[in-house]
């Protein structure tokens, strides 16, 4: 028996524990974040299920507590075999085992090949050297075996084990922006990336872009809407549009198989065209999410983000103009950044024609080049629980925390109290009724982030 823990919309761990479950061995999710339980009851929790092995899955912002929560499920039966895997240990394996003694293996990349080898490894009590993408224990040293080929067919990987979730609704709750019709359900259609910005860990973890079919994603969303009675879909890999065949296939399918829900994507600026964009709101897509990141093209070109300010403006234009909803993604603090490059990015913020926005605090998080430089440009906290994007962990030479709460409060004041912004909330509430609670938690948000004390 397997127990895994995860963080919320716990979508990796499901993954996974469909493999396992494949494989022939039972297994069960406790999705302790979204139950709000604390170290010591999901210890509890989880022991009552009496496994044989435990997986935690963590991000760095939660990284302190996997290791917390080990500690104490070691407390209560020692030679509990735990295993950590995710972004985190994937980034610096070794020093998180040195970093967090309950941990007693590591999965390094994807998890769904690895865990089940494992699986098999200990249950025949051989050799862990042999399993590919593990750092372990060996003695007083910690030993990295050799790195895991990335899953080259990624239909071979069974759909999502949502029926694990006891409690289904923990993956309806998107955040505010995320989502238009209740119930909602996030879903991955590929892993890996094209790009090289230099503060993202995602091609380190998942290597260059590889896809989904699109039989397997609509079959995937099916079951979604058939077996849970999801309406509204958002699609979480970084770049959606980035191979636009695909895109045009997955529309051309919702159309000919006359499927009725509503759905949602992430993609960079500079993919896509009025076109594509006219036919994904004809199948259903409301609102395509830009990482947009900075208004200054010399922070542009320093995080590798390979894009232009002007690519940005025409494509949110164009995203406008055949009926879509365009959220964009920004983050201050920036390496190099300075007050001049912060106006910059406020400037275009209030010009682009976005409906939505969210800006997060730079940070160096482990596995990226960023994390390599970040001492040069200025001052690092390297608590892991800080490094939530929420808050300030990276402070650039010349700026201070106030500064850049400061600025973050005031782009959202100056974005969100427009005329224009706020009738496109109404006109979502004159649409789809049922979104009025979402309109006001939303708006409450805004408020709290609008809060802080002026620099």
């Amino acid at each position: 028996m397997s127990a895994a823990i995860g963080r919320t919309v716990p979508y990796g761990l499901l993954s996974v524990a469909a493999a396992i479950r494949q494989a022939g061995y039972e297994v069960m999710v406790v999705d302790a974040a979204n139950s709000d339980y604390g170290i010591q009851e999901a210890a509890d929790v989880i022991m009552a299920l009496r496994p044989d092995y435990i997986g935690i899955s963590a991000v760095t912002v939660s990284v302190k507590n996997a290791g917390m929560l080990a500690d104490e499920i070691k407390k209560r039966k020692k030679d509990t075999l735990i295993m950590l895997g995710g972004m985190h240990i994937s980034a610096i394996p070794e020093r998180t085992l040195r970093e967090f003694p309950g941990i007693d293996i590591g999965v390094v990349g994807e998890g769904e090949e690895t865990v089940v080898e494992l699986l098999r490894t200990l249950k025949n009590n051989a050799c862990l050297g042999t399993v590919k993408g593990i750092v372990f224990r060996s003695g007083s040293g910690v030993v990295k075996t050799d790195a895991r080929p990335f899953i080259c067919e990624l239909d071979s990987i069974p759909l999502p084990a949502w029926d694990l979730l006891t409690d289904r609704r923990t993956f309806y709750r998107l955040s505010a922006t995320s989502h238009i019709r209740l119930p909602a359900a996030p879903i991955v259609t590929s892993r890996g990336c094209t790009a090289n910005c230099i503060f993202c860990s995602c091609k380190a973890m998942f290597g260059e872009l590889r896809c989904f079919s699109v039989r397997y994603v609509i079959r995937m969303i099916k079951q979604l809407i058939n077996e849970y009675g999801i309406k509204d879909i958002s699609i979480y890999d970084d770049n959606f549009i980035s191979r636009k065949e695909r895109v045009y296939e997955f529309c051309e399918t919702i159309r000919d198989e006359k499927l009725r829900f509503s759905w949602s994507c992430y993609s960079r600026v500079d993919h896509g065209d009025e076109k594509l964009f006219r036919m994904m709101k004809k199948c259903g897509c409301w609102q395509i999410s830009y990482g947009i990141e900075s208004g200054s093209q010399r922070i542009l070109d320093f995080i590798g983000k390979g894009i232009t300010v002007d690519q940005i403006v025409k494509t949110v234009d164009l995203t406008k103009d055949a009926g879509l909803r365009a959220r964009g993604f920004f983050m201050l603090g920036h390496l190099s950044e300075d007050r001049l490059s912060i106006k910059e990015t406020l400037r275009l913020l209030l010009k682009l024609k976005l409906d939505d926005f969210h800006i997060a605090y730079y940070n160096p998080f482990p596995g990226t080049t960023t994390a390599l430089l970040a001492e040069r440009y200025g001052t690092v906290d390297h608590s892991w629980e800080k490094m939530n994007m929420h808050n300030p962990s990276f402070i650039p030479y010349g700026l201070t925390v106030k500064e850049l709460e400061f600025y973050s409060k005031y782009a959202y004041r100056r974005f969100y109290f427009r005329y224009r912004i706020i009738c496109g909330y109404l006109w979502i509430i004159f649409r789809y009724p049922e979104n009025i609670l979402r309109v006001v938690k939303g708006f409450k948000a805004v408020i709290c982030k609008i809060s802080l004390r002026e620099a």
